[in-house]
């Protein structure tokens, strides 16, 4: 699944500033002003990937205006969050400074710091999964501002509809011996039970899908793409935690405000 850029990070720029970086990062101690340059690019660079992202959406002056206290309203949530984890860091760092000290010496950690060492492991986990819950329900409402295209982008889903197409034309273009060697492999590799789509029956749509004259595929083929398009499309669940993900991007309010601005005019 590939959704809207902003979670796949896939900032070109950026990636292009790193690179010039790194062959510099032992003058940097020596170059303050390399450092604090490098930080404002990279600043640039993300806010740059985010807007060439939030521009496929098209969103309207009144999404925008809606969106900014959504954005609020899940990074106060996050923010709390970050905040309990922080104190349980605190907590966990002089216990395993403890123990490295011990291993320095040789020495056997009595088994009351390795139970506090796991038991502070597992406040962790539970925390992690409490405010993914806590964050995952701000979903709705950020959904409730968006239209179905948008979420589409956004989740993926919009992608999913694309790579079936794709299938269903790579298998429409195959010779039989080409089919008959390849078709049968990918299908075990799709195959999803959970959703009702085994090795057999995708097998079977393909090859529904490949007899098809071209009149038939353009009255019928929505058919065969709306059953094949569950093996791409993310779960609802899944779909929420990505708008929440990509909601929380530390540029977002900035960028949100920036559009706004510039819809104002001068």
């Amino acid at each position: 699944m590939r959704a809207i850029a902003l979670i796949a990070a896939r900032i070109v720029l950026g990636g292009v500033i790193a690179l010039s970086l790194a062959s510099g990062c032992a003058r940097a101690q020596l170059c303050p002003e390399l450092t604090e340059t490098a930080r404002e690019l990279d600043t640039l660079a993300a806010e740059i990937q985010l807007l060439t992202d939030l521009n496929t959406l098209q969103l309207t002056r009144a999404q925008i205006e809606a969106l900014l206290p959504a954005v609020q309203d899940v990074r106060t949530t996050a923010i709390g969050f970050e905040q309990q984890r922080v104190a349980l860091l605190r907590q966990l760092k002089p216990l395993l400074e403890q123990k490295r000290a011990l291993l320095v010496r040789d020495e056997q950690a009595p088994d009351g710091l390795a139970d506090q060492i796991e038991a502070l492991g597992n406040d962790l986990a539970e925390l992690d999964q409490t405010a993914g819950q806590a964050l995952t329900a701000h979903a709705a409402p950020l959904r409730a501002i968006l239209t179905e295209p948008q979420v589409a982008i956004i989740t993926g889903d919009e992608d999913a509809r694309r790579q079936v197409v794709e299938l269903i034309e790579w298998v429409r273009e195959m010779d039989d011996e080409t089919f008959e060697r390849e078709a049968p492999p990918y299908a075990e590799e799709l195959a999803a039970p959970d959703l009702g789509l085994s090795e057999e029956e995708i097998l079977d749509l393909l090859t529904v899908a490949r007899a098809m004259s071209a009149e038939q595929y353009a009255r019928d083929g929505d058919d065969i793409r709306g059953k094949l398009i569950e093996l791409f499309r993310p779960t609802h669940e899944v779909a929420d935690r990505v708008i929440v993900a990509v909601f929380l991007n530390p540029a977002m309010p900035k960028v949100l405000q920036d559009k706004l601005a510039a819809m104002a005019g001068p």
